[in-house]
């Protein structure tokens, strides 16, 4: 995630409020770590455990490690997916290996096995020695694609047990395997997943640059996103859209695809100031999902404001989306109620100046008394609130009826308040 590019202008409707995300990426290795090559990304899933050796290798590209795993040795996944698709083991999920045989074909190369006992049975998805095609007797093998030697590839397997058991090379569709049922004994997942080994010495020396797993089947779609070996996904901002009402000013944002995206810092700058930081939205990781998100603030004053996002990524990079403009304008002179009400113990009260003016805000008993005054002073047009606690200064206050007063130059108005202890 390199930069944040401004697509298009979606039209989002404004009870889309906060961000949510169905799915996710619950594991990525990328073996750049030549000391630690077990190491998982930060914030997606926990390091791998290694039984036998590995060897760092260059990768596909300058800057990209890789481990070169051979006979007799395995990695441990514990990926964190919740069963799912209607039974008591992951039925859909999506596997990415960035891979690339280095001697000549002629052994058999394992990807992945879900029995615990990696000794006591056969791998789950092959390299065939005979032809490089991919798979198993069980799945069917890939025609008529097969693998070549001293080749990076991408190879993206998503499953839906019960539905399909698709293979895509470098971002393309290359094979429909044979449907395998639900909870099905090879291809539904435990909470443990074993890369590269076999029960049999049919797991020949492979070379790894990168593996993920996700908690659904990625669509043709997602899997074209991710292209070919050493292909990054940015955060890919789709719309970027500000709008304010009674005061509040709603943010609301969309992105197409996330690479290692953390979070967004919003940032806010007026004419007389500079960028200030007023709120962060977590991130959704690595998705090539749509997501949306949404941020309200309130500026104390009335005026024009710009704000921008602050994409940041996990390891602190930073990049800046485009900047969105709103003014806000008060008209009128207004004193709203007072949320919540009945109230107990406090309650807020906010209001609206059109323009400069001298102002009291001050509380009344039922009997007309002032019991006590929340501001008193000079105040700009804006929007303001002001809470009223009735446990204040030393004062409790009883049960019953209450009033605000709002005074602004010659303008007056009350509303009425109940407190219920």
């Amino acid at each position: 995630m390199k930069i944040l590019l401004l697509r298009s202008v979606l039209l989002i409707a404004l009870f889309m409020l906060s961000s949510f995300s169905s799915y996710s990426q619950n594991g990525w290795w990328k073996f750049d770590n030549p000391a630690n090559l077990t190491t998982a990304e930060p914030g997606y899933g926990s390091d791998l455990a290694l039984s036998g050796t590995d060897l760092a290798v260059a990768g596909p590209t300058a800057g990209n490690g890789a481990t070169r795993i051979g006979v007799g040795s395995h990695y441990t996944a514990t990926h964190g997916i919740a069963p799912n698709g209607g039974g008591t083991k992951v039925n859909e999920y999506s596997l990415m290996f960035d891979f690339k045989v280095a001697q000549a074909l002629g052994m058999w190369h394992n990807f992945f096995q879900t029995d615990p006992v990696v000794t006591a049975n056969d791998g789950e998805y092959f390299i065939r020695s005979s032809s490089g095609a991919l798979g198993t007797l069980d799945l069917g093998y890939t025609t008529p694609f097969v693998v070549s030697n001293d080749t990076w590839y991408r190879l993206i397997l998503t499953v839906d047990n019960g539905n399909f058991f698709k293979a895509y090379i470098d971002g393309q569709f290359i094979f429909q395997h044979n449907v395998r049922p639900v909870d099905d004994v090879r291809y539904s997942l435990a909470s443990v997943l074993y890369l590269f080994g076999d029960d049999d010495g049919d797991d020949g020396e492979i070379d790894i640059a990168e593996v993920a797993i996700w908690d659904y089947p990625l669509s043709d779609a997602e899997v074209a996103v991710f292209g070919v070996v050493g292909t990054v996904i940015p955060v890919e901002l789709t719309s970027f859209t500000v709008s304010q009402l009674l005061g509040n000013v709603t943010l609301l944002w969309a992105t197409a695809t996330e690479t290692n995206n953390n979070g967004f810092e919003i940032q806010r700058k007026d004419l007389q100031q500079d960028w200030n930081a007023v709120g962060f939205v977590k991130g959704n990781g690595t998705t090539t999902r749509a997501q949306d998100y949404a941020f309200v603030d309130r500026p104390e004053k009335a005026g024009k404001y710009l704000y921008r996002l602050k994409q940041i990524d996990y390891d602190g990079s930073f990049y800046y989306s485009s900047i969105v403009e709103v003014e806000i304008v008060p008209t009128t002179f207004k004193l709203y109620n007072n949320y919540p009400n009945p109230f107990n113990p406090s309650t807020i009260i906010s209001y609206i100046l059109p323009g400069d003016a001298m102002v009291s805000l001050r509380i009344y008993n039922s009997i007309g008394e002032l019991v006590t005054e929340l501001f008193s002073g000079y105040q700009s047009a804006g929007f303001y609130e002001h809470q009223f606690n009735s446990n204040i200064n030393g004062k409790t206050f009883s049960s019953g009826i209450y009033f605000a007063e709002l005074r602004a130059n010659e303008n007056v108005q009350r509303i009425k308040m109940m407190l219920n202890k």
